[in-house]
């Protein structure tokens, strides 16, 4: 499994979460979504999936639910054990 950890501009509120969320779910080979809300600033948006999350694909889900991604939180794409 891989984590990715990304900052995401424009959440509010929890509906802003669960929007995002379920849209970076809905990713193929995603496996968890976890998200830092930081109301005002950049939040953190980590993905867990067996292969490394693809930026372009990750970046799309979180424009078409109404948000930016900026460059990724870490580039640094850790392996995680089962």
């Amino acid at each position: 499994m891989r984590r990715k950890s990304y900052r995401v501009w424009g959440l509010t509120c929890s509906a802003c979460l669960a929007l995002l969320m379920e849209r970076v779910r809905a990713l193929a080979g995603v496996r968890s979504v976890g998200v830092e809300l930081v109301v005002g600033g950049a939040s953190r948006l980590v993905v867990l999936a067996g292969s490394t999350p693809q930026r372009r694909a990750v970046q799309a889900a979180v424009e078409d639910a109404g948000f930016s991604l900026t460059a990724p939180d870490s580039t640094v794409s850790a392996e995680v054990s089962r």
